[in-house]
């Protein structure tokens, strides 16, 4: 069968999809993907060799009047090219995986083929919500994420990759050094490093903490002053590419609360102290960190300079309180459900008896 997935704009989205696209491939299926130009999805088609086309798009939601009125426009370009992209590709069922670039190939889609979607955060994205009711069947990460909809779900986890999936947890590392892994997005976060930055200089830190720190390609300058005057053994990366050895190498991990950030690390089963963005659209973040705190997986703080003590005693607390590490790292692998690309396979495959 021809699996057409339609997924792009940013590594939360993307990365998802391809687990999925990996569980149909590995299963003897075809991909084909809808994406955009010049992105992280097309070239991970390249190397997976996937069928790739690209359709233009742009954000609508948080956009002034010009900028809503030039994202319709891409909308109904997109819309009009993907009739012809669908009539080429003629998959056999479509996988949607939300965000602004998926509205319009999904929905004429959904025409054609049946049509599945995955929502990634606690918050349903515009796509999905227009898409839900297209869809044969909704997979959601979050409980109750489409509480408010009447129509199938499946609550199956966010799909995260197998080598990180593949992670043994619940064990406390054993090690003379308290291995500390910041992590800004691929973006890199401003706020985290100035927040890190501000906790290094004002306060004492213990010769057994070493970090590692993933900037992005953000100025780090003064960060990285800032690590070589407190004496802290680091190691700042614009980017990781090998990210399942560094959860598995960490200790406690420092991170914004992106929905796939949040379920790499529980998948990984890592304590975490969690600095939502403040700014993420209908406040998603705070929500996905709330609910790991809740689960007592997670300590979340504000994302705000002035909170950097309050970040060093957290530190403090949980590097010498072993206990309350491990409880953590228990509660952070039974948040989310395990094997999510296999459950969506097995229940599109039951739904369609493909």
């Amino acid at each position: 069968m021809n699996i057409l997935i339609i997924a792009g704009g940013t590594g939360g989205h993307v990365y998802p999809a391809l687990s999925i696209a990996r569980e149909f491939n590995r299963k003897g299926h075809s991909i084909s993907w809808i994406g955009q130009e010049g992105s992280l999805e097309e070239r991970i088609c390249l190397d997976e060799k996937y069928l790739f086309y690209h359709v233009k798009s742009k954000g609508y939601l948080g956009k002034g009047l010009i900028q809503k009125l030039v994202a319709l426009y891409f909308f109904k370009v997109a819309f009009i090219k993907s009739f012809f992209l669908i009539k080429k590709i003629k998959p056999d069922l479509v996988i949607s995986m939300g965000g602004y670039v998926t509205l319009g190939p999904a929905l004429v889609g959904s025409f054609f083929s049946p049509l599945f979607i995955h929502e990634q955060n606690s918050i349903v994205g515009l796509a999905n919500k227009i898409l839900h009711r297209r869809s044969q069947i909704t997979f959601e990460a979050f409980p109750e994420t489409f509480r408010n909809f009447k129509h199938k779900v499946a609550c199956v986890g966010n799909p995260v990759r197998k080598e990180i999936a593949d992670l043994s947890h619940n064990e406390i590392r054993e090690s003379s050094m308290f291995r500390i892994l910041v992590l800004g997005g691929s973006q890199g976060s401003k706020q985290i490093n100035e927040i890190i930055t501000s906790a290094l200089n004002h306060k004492t830190i213990s010769p057994k903490w070493s970090f590692v720190h993933q900037t992005g390609k953000l100025e780090h300058y003064d960060l990285k002053q800032a690590y070589i005057n407190s004496g802290a053994k680091f190691e700042i990366k614009e980017y990781i590419h090998d990210m399942a050895s560094e959860y598995r190498n960490c200790d406690i991990i420092i991170s914004r609360s992106g929905a796939m950030t949040v379920s790499e690390i529980c998948s990984a089963g890592k304590p975490s102290i969690l600095l939502p963005l403040p700014w993420s659209a209908d406040n998603h973040q705070r929500i996905n960190a709330m609910y790991l705190h809740e689960k007592g997986a997670a300590e979340v703080i504000e994302s705000n300079i002035s909170n950097s003590e309050s970040l060093f005693n957290l530190l403090i607390g949980l590097e010498n309180n072993h206990n309350k590490r491990k409880s953590m790292m228990h509660a952070a692998s039974k948040v989310f459900p395990e094997f999510t690309s296999e459950k969506i396979y097995k229940i599109i495959y039951e739904s369609l008896k493909i």
